[in-house]
């Protein structure tokens, strides 16, 4: 019964955090590293962690989930894209171009 209970309970505070939290996702615009901030193309400015801040990379494509903290968007979790060797963002165009 303990068990249950508790599971239950985990699972409730774990849907109660995944719905506070908000979407963002865009192309890097800008990268301030001594704020560990990036702007996104439509001007939603997001604060990254040192471990995800440094994989980023101008015109990489995001998507992140993120909470306020005070004024601030922190980012909880971030999934990207970055840009091909031919400068397109999807990977078999990339290849292809490669072909010619």
């Amino acid at each position: 019964m303990k068990k249950a209970l508790g599971l239950a309970l985990a699972l409730t505070l774990g849907l109660t955090i995944a719905a506070a939290a908000e979407e963002a996702q865009g192309t890097i615009r800008m990268i301030n590293p001594a704020d560990h901030s990036i702007v996104l193309e439509n001007g939603t400015r997001l604060w990254v962690a040192e471990g995800q801040f440094a994989n980023l990379s101008l015109g990489d494509q995001i998507q992140a989930s993120y909470e306020m903290k005070g004024d601030k968007k922190m980012v909880i979790q971030l999934g990207r894209r970055p840009l091909g060797l031919d400068g397109s963002r999807d990977p078999l165009d990339s290849l292809q171009a490669g072909d010619n």
